[in-house]
């Protein structure tokens, strides 16, 4: 994106990934359970085939959750793995360590996880209200997540930054679908919010028309997008952004 005026890090990120949202209501509590695998090196077909397996056999005997796989295309961790599960509530969780759980684990432990060099895991709460979800029936086949590290009590102002802007978008009809998400354990030091951008190519991922800046620029003038840029940025102390294939075999 070219610059015509100086942007801030957090407005040149956004006018690239942003999607709209729905608005300021309070988000539902739905949680997500993800997995980052990264497997041994050298091992990565036979870890593949192990994975595979285990999904297949987890289908077969009843896991009552459904279970995503992907691949790590771009970023620090390009070729790690994320298996994930979503549209939990808490007592979901109590529910699947009573039950299917223990059993999904013992084979996990007995196929995959000898050809696995490391592994970890976070919950996620996603913001409902704050996400707008592609259509029903929507081949989802990439996502783009943006890590946002906030500064320690900045949330609120980072939250009530990108409803102002979401407001706008949603009035002019911005292109593009996303989820809003919050790391509740296991993500990492700080305060962190996600921007999960939804694409069904490559292609998918060009910038829509009109664009965010130009949304953005022509709601608030030059000069009120630059201070709307600028006061997200002092929300923040760092973000990343990397991309992940899904794995549908």
């Amino acid at each position: 994106m070219r610059n015509r005026f100086h942007l801030s890090p957090a407005a040149a990120i956004l006018a690239v990934l942003f999607v709209g949202a729905a608005g300021a209501a309070e988000a539902q509590q739905t949680f997500a359970r993800a997995y980052a695998v990264t497997p041994r090196a050298g091992m990565t077909a036979q870890f593949e085939t192990a994975l595979k397996a285990h999904v297949e056999w987890r289908a077969e005997n009843g896991d009552p959750w459904t279970w995503s796989v992907w691949s790590v295309e771009t970023g620090e961790d390009l070729g790690d793995y994320v298996v994930r599960s979503t549209g939990h509530s808490w007592a979901d969780f109590d529910a699947y360590d009573a039950g299917f759980g223990p059993r999904g684990l013992v084979h996990w432990r007995a196929t995959v996880a000898p050809l696995v060099e490391s592994v970890s895991s976070n919950i996620s709460m996603v913001n409902e209200s704050l996400s707008r979800p592609p259509p029903e029936g929507t081949e989802v086949a990439f996502v783009t997540i943006t890590d946002f590290h906030l500064r320690p009590g900045f949330q609120d102002e980072f939250i009530a930054a990108i409803t102002s802007a979401t407001e706008i978008l949603n009035e002019h009809d911005f292109g593009g679908y996303g989820i809003w998400s919050t790391s509740v354990t296991g993500g990492g030091p700080g305060p962190r919010i996600s921007l999960v951008s939804l694409y069904s190519s490559w292609a998918d991922m060009a910038e829509p028309d009109p664009s965010f800046e130009a949304i953005m620029t022509e709601a608030l003038g030059e000069d009120g997008f630059e201070e709307w840029g600028d006061q997200l940025g002092q929300t923040f102390r760092g973000v990343e952004a990397y991309t992940m294939r899904r794995r549908p075999d």
